[in-house]
């Protein structure tokens, strides 16, 4: 680590800029087209550790300036043979663009992920691929023998909601349901059922539901993406499990009748 490290260092000197923060000169090299993606991104990490708000926001919009043409033409590459009209194939160019470009923040204001500042290009891919294949499946496109149809949604989230409504008497901010029942019958629903219910919820309770459970974002995450609180989030998500609960309870005292 401490010689990857050394290298990485070794490299951005030869460019001289991180010293020269918050200079004129700084923001000159920063607009260069001829300036890495990787040092780039080594000096958001910096600025954003500085607290640079402003900083942070316009080194993120020269990135995605430089990406914008490629991922667009990538967008529309992958997306040419999904059987859907030009209109909807536009929107989902737009919904792939939009969801690269908020993986795309995330990455690159986490320290942690230092491979950005080895190989932009092989991360975007990953990103990209990782990212195309959620879109699919969210959108019902993605078809693949260890995924049957209806599976649009990955176990996980079954799992997570079983897990939150048994827990549920050990949390502050729990969910308050009737009885014991709602386990049993989130154990028992078939998947094609839970994804209908999750695709009916209300367009807010519906984006933090596949926020927090298809994507594995956290609480501050999923508020950081839709502009809200922490508060915020964990209201949604409550009345979306209060909807599922309900809608799932019903199913299953239907089929028993």
């Amino acid at each position: 680590m401490r010689q990857k490290q050394e290298t990485l260092n070794t490299k951005f000197r030869q460019y001289e800029i991180s010293s020269a923060y918050p200079s004129a000169a700084f923001w000159q090299a920063i607009e260069a087209v001829t300036l890495p993606l990787e040092v780039l991104v080594h000096c958001l990490r910096m600025v954003h550790a500085l607290g640079d708000t402003a900083g942070r926001d316009r080194i993120l919009s020269v990135i995605i300036r430089r990406l914008q043409a490629m991922n667009e033409y990538w967008a529309y590459t992958v997306l040419g043979q999904v059987p859907v009209s030009a209109d909807e194939r536009f929107s989902l160019v737009c919904d792939l663009c939009a969801d690269l470009y908020e993986k795309l923040i995330l990455a690159l204001l986490d320290p942690q992920r230092i491979f950005w500042e080895e190989n932009f290009m092989h991360c975007l891919y990953f990103e990209r691929k990782h990212v195309y294949r959620a879109l699919l499946q969210r959108e019902g496109f993605w078809y693949d023998k260890s995924v049957k149809q209806g599976e649009r949604i990955p176990r996980a989230l079954v799992a997570s909601l079983d897990c939150i409504l048994r827990n549920h008497h050990q949390r502050s901010d729990a969910l308050e349901v009737e009885d014991d029942r709602a386990q049993m019958m989130l154990q028992q629903v078939e998947y094609s059922d839970l994804v209908e219910c999750v695709l009916r919820l209300p367009e807010k309770c519906k984006t933090v539901v596949l926020l927090l459970f298809w994507e594995g974002r956290s609480e501050k995450d999923a508020a950081w993406i839709l502009g809200v609180s922490d508060r915020t989030v964990r209201n949604r998500l409550h009345k979306a499990l209060q909807l599922l609960y309900a809608r799932l309870s019903g199913q299953k005292e239907r089929a028993c009748g």
